[in-house]
């Protein structure tokens, strides 16, 4: 009896279960067998190569992450944090954009995206993402709201500073 690596076509897959993958009924994480509480552990050890600065092995993890659950709004995002730390800005902007498709709420996502805008000059785009952050953690619970509120002074002062003076 051979008990090593099976090959693809050794693999018994309910066909129920592959045409429910392919019609989107199902991400490939549940095809899988991978449960949520698996998929947010190894999103905490991308969490923390990011943090400790190991960008491309982070910026794998999340690419892994969203591959296995696409309507996932943190695994975007963090994805979208890593690409925006590479400089990877376009991609970062599309990442954080994903992230607030699927959940509007996602302060880190409207930091980071409006903290792009801001970087690009587009200003109102950049006010009305870090305004919504300040509506929806007006605590400043988050690390990323108190960032969102810094860069709002900035970019206010910035369109205050480029309108010209009112007329008398």
């Amino acid at each position: 009896m051979n008990e090593g690596p099976q090959t693809p076509s050794e693999i018994d897959v309910p066909p129920e279960l592959a045409a429910r993958l392919v019609r989107g009924e199902i991400t490939l994480a549940e095809f899988v067998g991978l449960d949520r509480r698996t998929l947010y552990a190894i999103a905490q050890v991308g969490y923390r190569l990011l943090g400790s600065g190991r960008l491309e092995e982070a910026r794998e993890i999340y690419r892994g992450l969203v591959a296995a659950d696409p309507y996932d709004s943190v695994f975007h995002c963090h994805l979208a944090a890593v690409l925006h730390r590479l400089g990877q800005r376009d991609e970062a902007l599309e990442e954080y954009t994903l992230a607030l498709r699927f959940n509007v709420a996602n302060t880190d996502a409207l930091a980071g995206r409006g903290e792009l805008y801001a970087e690009r000059g587009r200003l109102p785009e950049a006010v009305a993402d870090l305004s919504a952050v300040l509506r929806l953690d007006p605590q400043g619970a988050r690390t990323s709201t108190v960032r969102a509120g810094a860069i709002l002074n900035a970019v206010r002062e910035a369109i205050a500073r480029a309108e010209p003076p009112a007329a008398p």
